[in-house]
């Protein structure tokens, strides 16, 4: 890692496949797993949803569930957030509802 990724804002971008056999209603649920995570202290932004029901084009993949974006203001946030133990519980209990999840974190540039 250079010098300047170490330093700066870190967006925390997650991509997250729900099982097919997940019903309405589960998959609505699924949303108790963001909300869980919004009372940890390292957080500084977070949002999420659904893939939204855009125009099909070769660079777009819509393919995904829910996604997740969450801003630290260091990269020790959020190396912090990885260990925390509401971070830890919560992808215990509703990682039986996903196949796959896709991480992308970024140092934003401002």
């Amino acid at each position: 890692m250079t010098e300047t990724a170490d330093k700066g804002q870190i967006q925390h971008f997650v991509m997250f496949w729900l099982k097919p056999q997940l019903t309405k209603t589960e998959i609505a649920d699924f949303a108790n797993f963001f909300e869980s995570l919004k009372s940890i202290k390292y957080i500084k932004s977070l949002s999420y949803g659904l893939a939204a029901n855009t125009p099909v084009r070769p660079v777009t993949d819509n393919s995904f569930t829910y996604s997740l974006t969450i801003t630290f203001a260091n990269i020790a946030d959020h190396n912090a957030y990885q260990e925390d133990k509401t971070h830890l519980d919560a992808v215990e209990k509703f990682s039986k509802n996903w196949y796959r999840v896709v991480v992308h974190d970024t140092v934003v540039s401002v």
